[in-house]
């Protein structure tokens, strides 16, 4: 519930704000990477049994995250409505996020290829890195799947961890069951 306030909340500030811009064309290599930032309070809704902000809390985290980066991309780009949809997702838990801390996250487009969009998220609490999170996902509307390209993410932008990554989920899909 609280999550679901949280995404209103953001999503009615993200169109206020968004009121004041103007659309272009084209979006710019530094407007899609430059990264999405978002401060948190853990609150006693958030918190798991174990006295810790529990692991799908990180996940609801990252969607704010992502989901404000599409927004805002979408009005720059004059794009009524456009989704996304997660086809694979990894965090690395370094250290626990307690009760009433103030968390900041910190997401960023990793690179792109002709069918996904790859997000980096970091988790910091007082500047120190808590947690670190990759989301692959794709974009739909109404006509079906979209690829990069109608937010401007033309041809491949990969790195070797994206690569590495990709590599990993080919590799474990291929397993065969005992």
């Amino acid at each position: 519930m609280n999550m679901l306030l949280r995404f209103f909340i953001m999503v009615s500030l993200l169109k206020q704000q968004l009121k004041h811009q103007s659309t272009s064309e084209t979006i710019s290599l530094e407007t899609l990477t430059a990264p999405t930032v978002r401060h948190y309070r853990v609150l006693p809704h958030d918190m798991g049994f174990r006295d810790h902000l529990p692991n799908y809390r990180y996940l609801s985290f990252i969607e704010l995250n992502v989901t404000r980066w599409v927004k805002a991309c979408c009005h720059e780009k004059g794009i009524k409505s456009l989704n996304w949809v997660i086809a694979m997702q990894e965090m690395i838990y370094l250290k626990q996020i307690k009760f009433l801390d103030k968390m900041t996250l910190s997401s960023v487009v990793a690179g792109w290829d002709h069918k996904y969009v790859y997000f980096e998220h970091r988790f910091f609490v007082k500047n120190q890195l808590m947690g670190v999170g990759m989301t692959k996902f794709v974009f739909t509307d109404d006509k079906g799947m979209r690829t990069p390209e109608v937010l401007d993410m033309m041809g491949e932008q990969l790195t070797d961890t994206i690569n590495t990554w990709n590599e990993h989920q080919v590799a474990v899909k291929s397993t065969k069951s005992v």
